[in-house]
């Protein structure tokens, strides 16, 4: 049984006559009878009264159930038709902070363009404070943040926990598994990944004065490809930039507290179709590399 099937039987139904359902599909007589018959023959039943003489035609008592289920079907067809329609009606507006936007987001980003080319996607990098405020002020949708900024008006889901590893210079002279000793604070390249990883790096490292401080998150490679200079980076950073014949990845074998990632979005419209598909497809490509650090 087709979707055809189905339509040819109701056309019969609304004009109750083979021949006008026939000229009303652009089909002949004969192919409509042929498509009418097997349909019955599938179903085991019949759903038209033929009564010789007789100018309309009529249902059988099955024909009158099967009616309202294939007005049922058709639709719910229709409606399978338009959700192409209804997604190109959609827009989502994400702002980020910047070393999420720059190293977690890329693929994540592409396999969303992929799966839903019908969106309107903009995309807006800010500091954590003015990207929970673009949600207040209703310019974007959802934001992604280290900083959890919940409010009576905001929801802050934890969707990642992004452990720490070293990234340094490919010739630099530290071990593969490297200890605090190993890393001279001199050659820091330091990073304020986050509000509660700058206040672990002050405790652990009595506030060191980093010759190198970077917030350009596009130079990390550049100013960490210079002679022994090193890092601590999120396994979200380090995963960037596998394969680069300038960096190489050592293992801290001291402990580091996880960065968590949040995401960001008003209470009062949390379940939009933009959001949920944006969400769903940051679970098709961050679980698998996570695994249990990711948190949907």
């Amino acid at each position: 049984m087709t979707a055809t099937d189905i339509e040819v039987f109701l056309a019969v139904c609304r004009h109750k006559n083979i021949s006008k359902a026939a000229e009303a599909l652009h089909i002949t007589q004969a192919t409509l009878s042929i498509r009418l018959k097997a349909l019955e023959d599938e179903l085991g039943y019949p759903l038209l009264l033929r009564g010789k003489g007789k100018r309309s035609l009529s249902l059988t008592s099955q024909g009158q159930v099967f009616y309202q289920l294939a007005l049922q079907h058709q639709d719910i067809l229709q409606k399978m038709r338009s959700v192409d329609q209804t997604l190109a009606q959609q827009s989502l507006q994400l702002s980020t902070i910047s070393s999420v936007g720059n190293y977690l987001l890329p693929p994540v980003l592409e396999r969303f363009m992929e799966d839903y080319p019908q969106f309107r996607l903009s995309v807006y990098s800010m500091e954590a404070e003015a990207a929970a405020l673009s949600i207040l002020h209703g310019k974007t949708d959802m934001a992604l943040s280290t900083a959890k900024m919940e409010t009576d008006q905001i929801a802050a889901t934890p969707f990642l926990r992004d452990p720490f590893t070293v990234l340094c210079a490919a010739n630099a002279p530290y071990p593969d598994a490297v200890t605090m000793k190993d890393l001279p604070l001199w050659h820091e390249v330091y990073v304020k990944w986050s509000a509660e990883y700058e206040f672990w790096h002050r405790s652990t490292f009595d506030n060191h004065s980093h010759q190198f401080h970077l917030e350009l998150m596009g130079q990390l490679e550049l100013f960490l490809s210079r002679p022994n200079k090193w890092a601590l980076v999120p396994r979200s950073v380090a995963n960037f930039f596998r394969g680069s014949s300038k960096l190489r990845e050592c293992v801290p074998s001291f402990s580091i507290p996880d960065r968590s990632v949040y995401i960001l979005r008003p209470k009062d419209n949390a379940d939009t179709i933009g959001i949920q598909c944006f969400m769903d497809t940051l679970r098709a490509v961050l679980r698998p590399q996570y695994g249990d650090h990711f948190l949907l």
